[in-house]
């Protein structure tokens, strides 16, 4: 998709937006993306700073011994066996992505 501008607009005439959610809106598809979590092999979390729920709770629905990697530049205290990277995306997603192949092979 094309970047969104003030103006574009649907059938409606309602303004487009990029599919996010915002603040106070319900997740669609919420018991999809915690069925991807429940059969993901690995689990990568990044730039959020896990406070906004129920989307924060996601990683929580990962199956036992499933590694989880969390990159945020400010990352929030996590209490679980996370992978934690007080990193921007641009530098933690290689780190994590060669972390994450070495334990593959």
């Amino acid at each position: 998709m094309n970047d969104l501008s003030l103006g574009d607009v649907d059938a409606r005439g309602v303004q487009l937006r990029p599919d996010i959610v915002w603040f106070g809106e319900s997740i669609p598809r919420l018991d999809t993306a915690i069925g991807w979590v429940e059969s993901a092999d690995v689990i990568l979390v990044v730039g959020t700073s896990l406070h906004v729920y129920p989307a924060a709770s996601l990683m929580n629905y990962r199956r036992s011994g499933v590694a989880c990697h969390y990159i945020d530049p400010n990352p929030a205290h996590i209490p679980h066996d996370i992978q934690v990277l007080a990193e921007t995306a641009s530098v933690g997603i290689p780190i994590s992505v060669n972390r994450i192949c070495g334990t593959l092979q």
